[in-house]
């Protein structure tokens, strides 16, 4: 007992030494003002410009104090009731002596100071200009007075009002406890000062003083959501400060008041972006040069990134790049899809604008779907994802869409040596605004420039083309309505012999979004929408007989709302319903009908359609100032089968420190559709089929631990996390089975479960001319089915013993860039035969039957195989590089690339095949070969910005 007493005093003698010097710093800061010229000490006068170099001959003392320009027009503004609107970087190393300080302080006319401050500020070539009868701006004198002043404003100003004698202290703030009541709340939407786009994720802060953002002056704090909005309720009446703060933005700055008349204000923030600084380092890139890590297994990139990665054929990939972060493991060399954490592609949740998107590839999986010159974010969700997210076991890919420029017309274009790309953008009226972008190959035409008349006759003919538009309308301020779309299509044909070949695969969705702000508390979203994957593959024969045709098909149609409640400072709460009608059509058909004939008796019981619908609920809580925690519930529900199933959701956080943070994370998620995908060929055959009586959903479980440190500063981020996942309900085909083109017979599945786990290590460097990135991860994932490798566990492809990346982007000036990335992973596991035997053609002699090209006929010979993968390819590295060159031309700004896809020339093994050689008629001799995909592949592109 007397241990905690003890503790109870200590603890509130330190609270109250913390109170008198926080009042003593409050008492100072005002006391400028309030002095008269016999009480302040007589010093030699002495200004800095702002670089910081003396204007006055005359050296002062070192212990003089001296004051800066903002407590200076803080004191300004206290007396005279005035509002100064200035750039923070602009005047942070302006400061004056008290006697010039005091002189401008001691008039009683506003005009008279603004006078006397003007004089003062002639060295450092600045100016106050006044814009009204209370308002002033601070701009230097060789701006252009045309729009000086919305710039200065817009360009993260920081404007200071008065402090009313109900403002509360920094302490005042922290230990009163104000009647809700009394309380109001400040709310707005943070937006790009040029683009008008909203800012996603950004730090705002409420704190009672201009210039102290430690812990005790702070107020509120939160983040924008997906929209740009914020919400800071149950503030006490009074002035603050919001501060508003983003990697790659200038700090923004302005002073706010609550009040009786008004409890809820509305502050819409532009902000500007900026070159990220620290101390004496300078990032010449633009905002978001790296990847971003707030919450639990969360990564979030910008299109910025992409583009200056490295990248086949001048496409700025955005898988590519994710590809390269811990956790996240590339398919193979063809392929752009990814494993999360031991998972397959198709238990990834893939958003566009919140529409579901099934198949992300083009070109066989070479190249990605997304136009990354249409993509403003991305945030990829690794595992132990939030309850606002379902349908899926493994991972989140949330990407959002340009909204259109609201300031002019512009946009930019791009010609690489596999597709041009053009985007435009820009007001279409005051409120409205656009953007649209599209990209298409030309392979076919290069094919068709080089290729003999005779050659074209049986060459492959393949294009892809996509579409990106998004439409965004302002109601008004509480009302947004967006409507976007995207449309992608591949084609392939070949004429062979008597039969021509065509498959066909695309994707097109569509959503419309009304976005409303019911009150400074309640935010809400309310979509429309469509999706549409289909594949068509056919081969006719020329004479009008004989088909062979396959469909898969899945269109989706879905109603959504969402809704974010901030009841209070230490909860945020979202909540939601969904309802998604699947349709899916599965055939796959060969006979002697006339195409007409198929097309017109597909069996409606190929036709399946099937109800899925959830419901959910999640509260961001902060619990104590340094734990805070997610928790969230989904309700999942799906007609085949009426499958009704729980989803708990858990994460939590504890800030240790300013620089340590410890986070871990639990959840249980469900999927209802299957993808079932055939090894054997590289186009795309995939066929998504729903969950039933005898198909049941896959369900996962997951835990996850880590920490977060920041090192010198915010310069260094570096982290560690551990995984823990179990999958049930998975499903592959029978050992005994050959899978045909699409499936549509359940009866050649069977079923099993998997588990994952490993530690993923993330030092990232994000400022600086310098920025990149080391991952690392060390995992094992294995499968184990009944009915396949005996019943013993088995590594999946996904498996990846070691996994590292090494990214780096180095600025040399503004001209030249350099981008690299360098990968290492254990080999992909395999299956190998292990021995060989075959069935002699003259059982009496033991002779075998050799064709004339020396090949063993098929059914002569049969492989064993000891284990289900129990090979793995040779480890795989690789190093990319991008130089980028920006210059202008025909005034407008170039970029030039060129791009060198495994510049040491690599020959990493695509995959092993087993071949015969025929020696003699008795003994033919089985040959591993290993085939490479990419050499060393040089590449340029082009592109501009008008």
């Amino acid at each position: 007992m007397n241990r905690i007493l003890i503790a109870v005093f200590v603890a509130a003698f330190g609270m109250a030494t913390e109170i008198f010097d926080q009042r003593t710093a409050f008492a100072q800061y005002l006391e400028l003002a309030q002095q008269t010229p016999q009480q302040i000490p007589q010093q030699t006068p002495q200004q800095t410009s702002q670089s910081g170099q003396e204007n006055s001959g005359i050296a002062a003392p070192a212990n003089v104090r001296r004051v800066s320009l903002r407590k200076l027009l803080a004191a300004l503004s206290e007396k005279h009731h005035a509002m100064f609107n200035y750039n923070v970087e602009l005047v942070k190393n302006i400061d004056f002596t008290p006697e010039v300080a005091d002189s401008m302080l001691a008039v009683s006319s506003k005009s008279e100071a603004e006078s006397r401050l003007n004089t003062a500020l002639e060295p450092s070539d600045l100016r106050c200009k006044k814009l009204d009868e209370n308002t002033y701006v601070i701009q230097s004198r060789s701006k252009k007075a045309e729009g000086a002043e919305s710039d200065a404003i817009a360009n993260s100003a920081s404007t200071l009002a008065p402090t009313s004698p109900e403002a509360p202290s920094a302490i005042q703030v922290q230990s009163q406890t104000v009647p809700l009541a009394q309380n109001g709340t400040i709310s707005g939407i943070v937006s790009e000062a040029k683009s008008g786009e909203a800012v996603i994720g950004v730090t705002v802060i409420v704190s009672s003083d201009s210039t102290n953002f430690s812990k005790a002056a702070l107020v509120r704090g939160t983040r924008t959501n997906k929209f740009g909005f914020y919400s800071l309720p149950n503030i006490p009446y009074g002035t603050y400060y919001i501060t508003v703060r983003g990697l790659g933005y200038a700090t923004f700055l302005q002073s706010v008041r609550v009040e009786n008349t008004d409890k809820s204000v509305r502050v819409n923030i532009p902000l500007r972006s900026q070159d990220v600084k620290t101390q004496t380092v300078s990032v010449l890139a633009e905002r978001s040069t790296a990847p971003t890590n707030r919450a639990i297994s969360a990564v979030q990139l910008q299109s910025e990134l992409v583009s200056k990665m490295p990248t086949l054929g001048g496409e700025a990939d955005i898988f590519r790049t994710l590809q390269l972060m811990p956790g996240i493991k590339p398919g193979t060399e063809l392929s752009n899809g990814i494993y999360v954490r031991g998972g397959s592609p198709d238990q990834n949740l893939i958003l566009l604008d919140g529409v579901t998107v099934y198949n992300p590839a083009h070109l066989a999986g070479l190249f990605t779907v997304f136009n990354n010159d249409a993509i403003r974010d991305v945030r990829v969700i690794k595992g132990a994802f939030p309850a606002e997210y379902g349908g899926r076991l493994s991972s989140v890919i949330d990407l959002t869409m340009k909204e259109g420029s609201k300031e002019k017309i512009g946009g930019t274009a791009n010609l690489s040596l596999v597709a041009s790309r053009l985007t435009l953008e820009g007001p279409i009226t005051e409120n409205m605004s656009f953007m649209v972008s599209g990209r298409r190959t030309y392979l076919d035409l290069l094919l068709n420039l080089f290729l003999s008349e005779t050659a074209k006759l049986t060459a492959p003919n393949y294009n892809f083309y996509d579409f990106n538009a998004k439409l965004n309308y302002k109601i008004s301020d509480n009302d947004h309505l967006y409507l976007a779309g995207y449309f992608g299509n591949d084609f392939l044909s070949q004429k062979a012999g008597q039969i021509d070949f065509s498959l066909i695969w695309g994707n097109a969705t569509g959503n419309l979004r009304w976005m409303h702000i019911i009150s400074p508390n309640l935010f809400t979203n309310f979509s429309a929408i469509y999706s549409n994957y289909r594949y068509n593959y056919n081969e006719v024969s020329r004479t009008g007989q004989g088909l062979s045709k396959s469909v898969s098909n899945i269109q989706d149609y879905t109603l959504r709302g969402d809704l974010q409640y901030f009841p209070s400072p230490e909860h945020s709460i979202k909540a939601g319903i969904d309802a998604t009608m699947h349709r899916f059509t599965v055939a796959n058909v060969t006979d002697e009908r006339t195409v007409d004939e198929f097309i017109r008796n597909i069996s409606p019981d190929d036709n399946a359609d099937a109800l899925e619908a959830s419901i959910y609920a999640q509260d961001e809580w902060q619990i104590t100032p340094q734990l805070s925690a997610n928790i969230g519930f989904r309700l999942a529900y799906f007609q085949r089968g009426n499958y009704v199933l729980p989803e708990p959701r858990l994460s939590l956080t504890y800030e240790v420190s300013d620089a340590l943070t410890l986070k871990g994370a639990a959840a249980m998620t469900n999927q209802f559709l299957h993808l079932l995908v055939r090894n054997d060929i590289t186009f795309p055959s995939d066929t998504w089929f729903p969950a039933g009586e005898v198909i049941k959903p896959a369900n996962a479980m997951q835990y996850v631990l880590g920490a977060e440190t920041k090192l010198f500063g915010d310069e260094y981020v570096f982290s560690i996390e551990g995984y823990y996942k179990t999958m049930n309900n998975l499903y592959e085909f029978r050992e005994d089975v050959v899978p045909s083109l699409v499936i549509n017979d359940v009866s050649s599945l069977t079923a099993g479960k998997g588990e994952s786990y490993g530690v993923e290590f993330f030092l990232n460097k994000r400022m600086g001319a310098f920025t990149g990135w080391l991952g690392y991860t060390l995992s094992w994932t294995t499968r184990t089915f009944a009915e396949l490798n005996g019943g013993k566990p088995f590594f999946p492809r996904y498996d990846r013993r070691h996994d590292i990346s090494i990214v780096l982007n180095y600025k040399f000036s503004d001209a030249w860039e350099l981008g690299a990335s360098w990968v290492f992973g254990t080999g992909q596991a395999f299956s190998l035969p292990t021995s060989q035997f075959f069935f002699p053609s003259n059982p009496a002699t033991g002779a075998l039957v050799v064709t004339q090209d020396r090949g063993v006929p098929a059914n002569a010979f049969r492989t064993n195989y000891t284990e289900r993968n129990g090979f793995r390819l040779p480890d795989y590295h690789r190093l990319d590089l991008n130089f980028t060159h920006y210059f202008s031309w025909f005034g407008l700004p170039f970029n030039a690339s060129i791009n060198v896809i495994n510049a040491y020339n690599r020959a990493n093994p695509f995959f092993f095949s087993v071949s015969f050689d025929a020696n003699s008629a008795t003994k033919p001799t089985a040959i591993v070969q290993q085939a490479a995909l990419f050499p060393i592949i040089p590449t340029i592109a082009l592109g501009f910005k008008f």
